[in-house]
């Protein structure tokens, strides 16, 4: 029988690893400034934070780990739905690959570093036989499951991966003059499970800055005043609360 995992949905809100900053024009004690840091407690009330993991994991660490496994098989997967150029792909995975490595390892291998990785999906198809004619049943896979295991359960032939894209991505707007002068602003698709800390990964790969991530913060900014978003908290449900003269920014955490 086949296995599979279920995320549990309940999410609790935690403190930032990183300190949030508050900056303004005027002194720390100005009513812009006090404003504005209850602004952003009240626009984070009720917003999970989310445990998904960095969007940017090492994926040689995944390779390096082949050699110490006796279970190594190949992942066929088809990637048709997310660049139409290709056909189908294959790695080399061990039992103890998640589904999450597998996406991260495909968006590489197809050149879309830059993409959110909690916008793509693993899918399971399975085919079985009912009164002599197949059944196809298709099975979206738990970030942490593992599919060259769940494959191995299977006959050959009877099973196989799809990549899919989720459509539900919401575009948040992220303003990067501060780090990239030439540019004004990125246009990010993200998911709704993606944090800020995430985005800045994304923000700065597009930008072709690789240095240390902690030394960048995302802020939500007004005239005069702004306040630092909480790495784990998703950037998605700020976007949608942000109001006509607000909007997001991306500076080093040191610079005000």
């Amino acid at each position: 029988m086949l296995k599979y995992q279920v995320k549990s949905s309940s999410l609790t809100m935690r403190p930032s690893n990183r300190t949030s900053r508050t900056s303004s024009s005027n002194s720390s004690s100005s009513p812009c400034s006090i404003s504005m840091h209850s602004l952003l407690e009240e626009t984070l009330l009720g917003i999970p934070t989310t445990s998904r993991s960095n969007s940017l994991l090492s994926l040689n660490s995944n390779d390096s780990n082949l050699s110490d496994s006796s279970d190594v098989g190949v992942l066929k997967v088809d990637t048709r739905g997310v660049k139409q150029c290709t056909d189908y792909k294959t790695i080399r995975v061990t039992n103890s690959t998640t589904a999450r490595h597998v996406v991260e390892k495909f968006l590489n291998t197809l050149k879309l570093t830059c993409r959110d990785v909690n916008l793509f999906d693993l899918w399971m198809e399975l085919t079985t036989r009912a009164s002599g004619s197949p059944v196809v049943t298709l099975l979206k896979l738990d970030p942490e499951s593992r599919p060259y295991e769940l494959q191995r359960c299977h006959p050959v032939g009877m099973s196989r991966f799809i990549l899919l894209q989720n459509p539900s991505g919401f575009l948040v707007r992220v303003h990067d003059h501060n780090i990239s002068p030439q540019s004004n602003y990125k246009s990010l698709l993200l998911s709704s499970h993606t944090t800020a800390i995430e985005a800045i990964h994304i923000v700065l790969s597009l930008n072709r800055k690789y240095d240390d991530v902690s030394n960048y913060g995302l802020f939500l900014a007004t005239p005069g005043a702004d306040a630092q978003i909480p790495d784990d908290v998703s950037l998605v449900a700020i976007a949608r609360l942000c109001k006509p003269d607000q909007k997001i920014i991306i500076r080093n955490v040191d610079v005000f």
